[in-house]
């Protein structure tokens, strides 16, 4: 097996980071948890994330959403983790508990019998997953409220516990647990908090839970025996019914109180109120410590908490959805009785992701999650939709000075690209990405300077936050295509083109008739003069194209009948030729030009991914179930399938090894045995080398690139929706 050498095109930062947890008996130990994109752990010599889960095989791509963290407080070397990014659509697998008793170098993987919901509403809450500080054998997960498709059953909701370190694990029965509606209305048990001083027989006797579910008697729950018996704490904010809130996050602090932030909904978003509480433990009472009461005109709510465990009564909380006055820390070192607003005096370094601001380089972001370093006061990190932001003078805040806060994301690489390519010339990399756009990689090693946008027209500056759809002219490389859209509050399409390789950027002049939501698949032609524009099909409007630059569009149709709603687009790699096919089906259109298309033979099998060669015209392979098929003829007549061993979903090429007449070909999917394969060509498909191994798995391959230039380098990205950004592989070999 040729020797590979994997790492991420760099971006730094971008998708969720949900979750920080720091380790109390081992200085610059941190984890960070993301949505769909893994965990990592924060290495203090480098100042870098490593991440943890890319050994996670196609079969499970769904374990790439990490729902929640935990740490033995007792032992740095054990590690859990639950994963699973959704729970709630038919077919949904069921999630895990994850063990590592080497700080996620390695995993021992546990079943669970029901789905998690890492990337679903709640999913900035918890955490859920928790280790007894007093007895380390000991955990307990609180799950989700969400409706449970089958095979499963809502019966599954609930408190969960083991007593062998994660390996095994009973339900906590309903009668005598935190009780759930399995209505989906709040983020369920939403967070677990051990009381230490409570140890009795062995293990900790007091533990709170805060329960996210409209239905529920209380927002808070108690157990004073280990977890066999729970009932509802009176006071607070009361039932989420009859206060309208929904408790975040929680933690007791040194000064024996435990904390919790509160909003009028599960989050990260839809929230328009909030509240902060502190409860009492010792004297059962509750008291009101909201540092700034929202209002019709300044609305949010209250999500992020840190607590300094070297200075009792020092908290840290986020506000969430501010977006009119702009979110904020606010910091208290007297357990809530006065704050300080961190915002106004708060400077912001961008420098380690310089495209990262858009609009906002001056403020705090969003979704934030903060955390505060148990041995150094003045350190922070938090998590937001963007990545993690840190300081080092945290403390500063305390007498009224600036804190200075810098982007510390560096190894964090969460974006999910929906296109990639890599063009004979210019930029070795473009990719069109969801949440930020797109993206042209001059260098793999620095990030961009700044996400693809235009400086008038549809693709203004933050117009575009979503890219669907990237393509480059074989014959003309330096002229690029791009399709996405806006699709927050109202939906705004975006269509760009650039003929300087993606130095620069102009949107479409007009957009087609009827097009209100754009992205879906674009392709231009072989000699940059004409593009085929299939929006997505929510648009209901056939494939388009034009040949004056986006001036006037006309419907792609053989005989006046439109292609296919929804189809995917490709372009031809030597000659002005276009391809169209439905997804799930075997229909297979070529058009000769933009304006003259013909339905070729049925493709001989439903392609997960149809590819041309760049620099050979009417030379395309279609990757599919049933292996490789390949045509020279532009689609007429198609190969006996050739066989890779996997299930395939993509297919890709590079430049020729030296001495082969062929370009290099790359093809990812599935084995067998669940694991993920990319498997290697040098000989135009005869015989096939696997390129990656059982730590490079990444949950499964969406799309693969190689690159025409070098060869050996190849693209990749994850499958499933799971974001990881942009994977590089290169060899010597």
């Amino acid at each position: 097996m040729p020797a590979y050498s994997w790492q991420n095109v760099q971006m730094v930062g971008g998708g969720y980071v949900d979750g920080i947890i720091a380790h109390p008996a081992q200085r610059g130990l941190f984890y960070a948890r993301t949505d769909v994109g893994g965990a990592y752990r924060y290495d203090a010599t480098t100042g870098t994330w490593a991440p943890l889960n890319d050994w996670t095989p196609s079969a499970n791509n769904n374990w790439m959403g990490i729902d929640s963290i935990a740490i033995d407080p007792g032992n740095p070397k054990m590690l859990y983790m639950s994963v699973g990014a959704y729970d709630g659509w038919p077919g949904v697998p069921a999630g895990a508990i994850l063990v590592s008793a080497n700080q996620g170098a390695s995993f021992t993987a546990h079943p669970m019998p029901f789905p998690m919901g890492a990337n679903n509403t709640g999913r900035d809450a918890g955490e859920r997953l928790q280790v007894d500080p007093n007895n380390g054998s000991v955990l307990f997960y609180g799950t989700r409220n969400d409706q449970l498709p089958s095979p499963y059953n809502n019966g599954m909701n609930g408190l969960w516990t083991s007593t062998d370190s994660g390996s095994t694990w009973t339900q906590v029965a309903a009668v005598n647990a935190p009780p759930l509606s399995s209505d989906g209305s709040g983020a369920g048990i939403a967070f677990i908090a051990f009381l230490k001083p409570s140890l009795g027989a062995g293990r900790s006797q007091t533990i709170f839970a805060g329960l996210s579910d409209s239905k529920a008697p209380s927002t808070l729950y108690v157990s004073n025996d280990g977890g066999a018996h729970w009932s509802p704490v009176s006071g607070g904010p009361g039932a989420t019914s009859r206060g309208g809130m929904y408790p975040n996050h929680g933690l007791i602090g040194t000064d024996g109180s435990l904390y919790i932030t509160y909003g009028n909904g599960p989050g990260p978003y839809g929230m328009s109120t909030g509240q902060v509480w502190k409860y009492h433990i010792a004297s059962r009472t509750w008291q009101n410590i909201t540092p700034l009461a929202p209002t019709g005109s300044d609305s949010f709510g209250y999500d992020g908490l840190a607590l300094d465990p070297q200075k009792p009564g020092t908290v840290l909380v986020s506000t969430v959805n501010r977006y009119g006055e702009g979110d904020t820390l606010y910091r208290s070192t007297n357990g809530g009785g006065s704050w300080r607003d961190l915002k106004a005096r708060a400077q912001f370094n961008w420098a380690q992701s310089p495209w990262a601001p858009w609009g906002h380089a001056d403020g705090f972001q969003n979704w934030m999650n903060p955390v505060i370093d148990p041995f150094d006061s003045d350190r922070a990190f938090y998590g937001t939709g963007g990545g993690v932001f840190g300081t080092t003078n945290l403390t500063k805040a305390d007498s009224g000075q600036p804190t200075t806060w810098s982007v510390h994301a560096k190894g964090i690489e969460e974006i999910v690209p929906q296109s990639i390519a890599s063009p004979s010339t210019g930029a070795p990399l473009i990719a069109a990405m969801a949440d930020v756009c797109g993206f042209v990689f001059n260098s793999l090693t620095t990030p961009p300077v700044s996400m693809i946008s235009t400086s008038r027209g549809v693709g203004v500056p933050g117009a575009c936050t979503f890219g669907s759809s990237i393509d480059w002219a074989k014959g003309k490389p330096s002229a690029v295509v791009l399709v996405g859209q806006n699709p927050y509050a109202r939906t705004v399409p975006v269509g760009v083109i650039s003929n300087d390789g993606g130095g620069s950027w102009s949107a479409f002049p007009t957009l087609p008739a009827g097009v209100t939501h754009g992205s879906g698949s674009a392709a231009i032609g072989y000699d940059g003069a004409s593009i085929v524009w299939a929006p997505e099909s929510l648009d209901n409007v056939a494939p388009v194209y034009t040949t004056n630059g986006g001036r006037s569009w006309s419907t792609a149709a053989i005989m006046g009948s439109p292609l296919p709603v929804g189809a995917r687009l490709l372009s031809d790699g030597g000659q002005n030729t276009f391809y169209a096919w439905k997804p799930g089906t075997t229909s297979f259109y070529v058009g000769a030009g933009a304006a003259r298309w013909s339905q070729a033979a049925s493709l001989p099998a439903v392609p997960r991914q149809v590819a041309s060669v760049p620099g050979r015209a009417g030379d395309v392979w279609a990757a599919t179930s049933k292996g490789l098929y390949h045509s020279t003829n532009a689609g007429t007549s198609w190969s006996a399938p050739i066989g890779v061993g996997l299930t395939l979903t993509t297919v890709g090429f590079g430049k020729a090894a030296s001495g082969a007449a062929y370009p290099a070909i790359y093809a990812g999917g599935q084995f067998a045995d669940g694991s993920t394969g990319l498997m290697r060509s040098i000989d135009g498909g005869a015989s096939w080398v696997k390129i990656n191994d059982s730590n490079h798995q990444w949950g499964g391959i969406s799309q693969v690139v190689g690159d025409m230039r070098t060869f050996g380098t190849v693209y990749l990205s994850v499958a499933g929706g799971m974001g990881r950004g942009v994977i590089y592989g290169t060899s010597a070999n």
